[in-house]
């Protein structure tokens, strides 16, 4: 009786356990997709960042405009959404003259969308000059 009363013990914590393994291959399948879009979005980041910015390049012909910011889908991912902002954070706004040693500094967001649903979302600044 014994014997029979320790199977069934071992059988309910054998049955948890395994309940266990599947929830933790989706939520490492989840963790791992959300990194990618993290990593995506920061590859974005950098290279909107290294880009050589000027007024002329923020213009309604590459961007369109949705309220205060400039948005435009990343030619090489369309799940990418970049927004940069019309008005500087720092330094004169676009159409005024930028003095020596002066910076114009605007805000970008990358959202990565995944399945439809925003899975990432970076933050950083350009330097337009």
């Amino acid at each position: 009786m014994e014997i029979l009363a320790s199977l069934v013990i071992l059988g309910i914590v054998f049955v948890a356990f395994m309940t266990i393994f599947p929830q933790m291959t989706l939520f490492n399948s989840r963790t791992e997709a959300k990194l990618e879009t993290m990593n995506e979005a920061r590859v974005i980041l950098e290279e909107y960042r290294e880009e050589k910015w000027k007024e002329k390049t923020l213009a309604p012909s590459r961007f369109t405009a949705q309220g205060d910011w400039w948005k435009e889908t990343e030619p090489k991912n369309p799940n990418a959404t970049i927004l940069i902002k019309k008005l500087p954070d720092e330094g004169p706004p676009l159409g005024q003259e930028l003095k020596p040693g002066m910076t114009r500094l605007h805000k970008i967001t990358i959202e990565v969308n995944d399945k439809g649903k925003l899975s990432s979302r970076s933050f950083g600044y350009i330097q337009v000059k």
